[in-house]
């Protein structure tokens, strides 16, 4: 079978350029042998796919580092800079503006040439139009999202053009072109592409319902919907970029389109829905982390509505392995100096927003949460006792059930900060003292996870100054908060020179956020609705914990009080996805002040103190002594202050683009004269 996802993955690098002709001299083909032969048609199709972001850290995206969920360490990363406000308009950070007009205009040709190829069908010619109707809008959607209202250019345009005198259009022209995109697409594509998994990457009628869903949620949200911080955006002849008048109906436009999505993957026969690795949630055997673990790890699933497929590390091309790429950097360091990077720290504000497994916040009188001391035994869902754990037998009996998923939670000697937790924080956190999933079979591979005093045959993540993943001389490969992401990182006995198995998905959208999407917008405009909390209890049931009316019955029917928590759901169910920044930016809780105190009493703000562990700094104890059970490491800590200004809410259009282009106006905050 061809599998087309494979040349979608390998024209990921290759788009340098807005035309598929723009080759080496030793590989130059006239336009005429472009258009008339099916195969070089495929190929500039699939490069019209290549502007598309990859789950390789983000390293080409500001998601995780510039969130309030996640600190990276090293320096050299964008991220670093503009935590610190050191950015602006010259300093080119992610810049995906050219990157995307490409794109979109690689679109433009397809659609004006494809009917010269009298080797295909007119059928699929017309799927292959709706691909790149839907590409374009896609791409114009990530532009919106990152900059604000883009240059719309709405056809292919001669070289001949005055680029530079075209101006930025109105934010809802912009997501109404985007929407219009994507409704023309629909009408020419496939509902989904389950009868056809060679084509799974690919655009489809589901896809297409989706990007709209998030367009209008996008637009509804407090950002461009009546936001006084933008009344002054406008371009150079007074045409107002930004609404200034709030419109509920946008909210309402929002759900509407969500709801769109659940309908047309409800019609598919149960092979669009959350995943549940193939158990009954209601079950009293129901094993919640092994779906949302396994989610992310098991190639293209029932939840997967749009994505790009990774085959895991076929060679040494770096940008070939986003999946390797993202593991190498979070896994933390052990005494195999190859063995991983391990700078990806995610915060204690993410880590104190999952729920206790009774469905409880750490913060609520009934959750039974207790910070500090150690468990005195394991949680319910070891099954391997203690007592044969003293054993090697027990100890790769145990470490097997954990590689499989089929054992889950805390162990003796944990902190109780990370005891009784719910499934989804054991599936995406990585704490110090647990069993590290990608450690060896053997027992000597498995010490190279400890230092000497802890080499008992776990290959427990030592996080404490002085241990093997925080070494007192290593600077640049620890995670500054003491926690390391767990999502995404596939169990294995972790070789550096071997590959990893499987295909692995860079997901764009999946169905969980898609019901996030129409409870939020719903909550605006129907805050009594009963599908919010059809649809929440949903992702709660596969989560394993009970529904949130159950626990906060309080906040029935309270669209502030629901909206807090929607807010927070979002938080976790899509932590380190790149969720976290782009909520908190359109629902304007990033510049959320830091209120002051010892702890950081916030929910959101990515300005002000971040919080972890206590890795390094004054209070870090003796490298030489310390161990799993000094107090000093568990003292909350703030690792940095961040910098925020307004204007962060956007990023700048980049100042080349502005000198040479006259009538294009840069983001507010970012101009000269702000």
């Amino acid at each position: 079978m061809k599998k087309n996802y494979l040349l979608i993955l390998a024209a990921i690098f290759t788009l340098g350029a807005c035309n598929y002709l723009d080759k080496e001299p030793d590989d130059m083909k006239t336009d005429e042998m472009v258009w008339t032969n099916k195969n070089e048609v495929y190929k500039y199709l699939t490069n019209c796919y290549a502007g598309l972001p990859l789950d390789n850290l983000h390293q080409g995206d500001p998601w995780l580092g510039c969130s309030d969920e996640c600190d990276i360490v090293w320096y050299v990363y964008p991220s670093y800079s503009i935590n610190l406000g050191s950015w602006e308009p010259s300093t080119a950070f992610y810049v995906k503006w050219n990157t995307y007009y490409k794109a979109i205009r690689a679109t433009f040709v397809f659609e004006n040439n494809i009917g010269r190829c009298t080797e295909l069908s007119d059928d699929l010619k017309s799927r292959y139009v709706g691909e790149v109707k839907f590409l374009r809008g896609y791409y114009y959607f990530l532009l919106l999202r990152q900059y604000g209202p883009a240059v719309l250019i709405k056809e292919q345009l001669s070289n001949s053009t005055d680029f530079g005198s075209l101006p930025r259009a109105p934010f809802d022209e912009c997501i109404d072109y985007v929407c219009l995109m994507m409704d023309e697409a629909e009408a020419l594509l496939p509902a989904t592409w389950v009868s056809e998994p060679s084509n799974y990457g690919r655009a489809n009628k589901l896809t297409c319902r989706a990007v709209k869903a998030q367009a209008r949620l996008l637009a509804a949200s407090e950002q461009w919907n009546g936001n006084p911080m933008y009344a002054d955006f406008k371009n150079q002849d007074g045409t107002l970029l930004a609404s200034q008048v709030y419109d509920p109906q946008k909210w309402q436009l929002a759900a509407d389109a969500a709801k769109a999505v659940i309908d047309l993957a409800d019609a598919q026969g149960g092979t669009v829905g959350l995943y549940t690795a193939g158990q009954d949630v209601t079950s009293p055997t129901y094993n919640p982390y092994k779906p949302y673990y396994e989610l992310f790890n098991n190639g293209w699933n029932k939840e997967i509505i749009w994505g790009t497929i990774d085959s895991g590390r076929p060679d040494w091309t770096y940008n070939d392995q986003p999946r390797y790429a993202w593991m190498i950097h979070c896994n933390p360091v052990n005494n195999r100096a190859s063995a991983g990077m391990g700078g990806v720290g995610p915060t204690l504000r993410l880590v104190d927003a999952f729920y206790m497994e009774n469905g409880y916040g750490i913060e609520d009188s009934g959750s039974g949460y207790v910070e500090s001391g150690f468990a005195t035994s394991d949680s319910d869902h070891i099954t391997v006792p203690e007592s044969q754990q003293s054993t090697e037998t027990g100890r790769v009996k145990l470490i097997d059930q954990l590689k499989s998923l089929d054992a889950w939670g805390h162990m003796k000697g944990d902190y109780n900060m990370f005891v009784g937790r719910e499934a989804r924080f054991y599936a995406s956190i990585n704490y110090q003292h647990r069993i590290n999933l990608t450690t060896s079979n053997d027992k000597a591979g498995r010490n190279l996870w400890s230092s000497s005093k802890n080499a008992d045959g776990y290959g427990r993540l030592e996080c404490y100054f002085g241990g093997t993943a925080n070494s007192a001389s290593n600077l640049y490969s620890y995670s500054s908060t003491g926690f390391y992401p767990q999502k995404r990182m596939v169990p294995c006995t972790w070789d550096i020179d071997n590959n990893l198995s499987g295909n692995y998905i860079s997901i764009y959208i999946r169905y969980a956020e898609i019901l996030l999407d129409y409870i939020e917008a719903l909550n605006e405009v129907n805050p009594g609705s009963a599908d919010i909390r059809t649809y929440w209890d949903q992702i709660h049931a596969r989560a394993g914990i009970p529904s949130i009316f159950t626990t906060h019955p309080e906040i029935a029917g309270d669209k502030v009080k629901q909206r807090e928590y929607i807010i927070r759901e979002r938080q976790i169910e899509l932590n380190l996805e790149g969720d976290r920044y782009y909520t908190t930016r359109r629902r304007l809780l990033s510049g959320t002040k830091d209120a002051g105190g010892e702890t950081d009493p916030r929910k959101y703000g990515d300005g002000g103190r971040v919080w972890g562990l206590t890795t390094f700094g004054d209070y870090k104890g003796d490298p030489v002594t310390n161990g799993f059970e000094s107090p000093e490491f568990y003292v909350r800590r703030a690792i940095e202050t961040r910098v925020w200004k307004d204007a962060y809410y956007l990023f700048p259009i980049p100042q080349t683009e502005i000198d040479k282009s006259p009538a294009l106006v840069q983001n507010p905050g970012w101009s000269s004269s702000d």
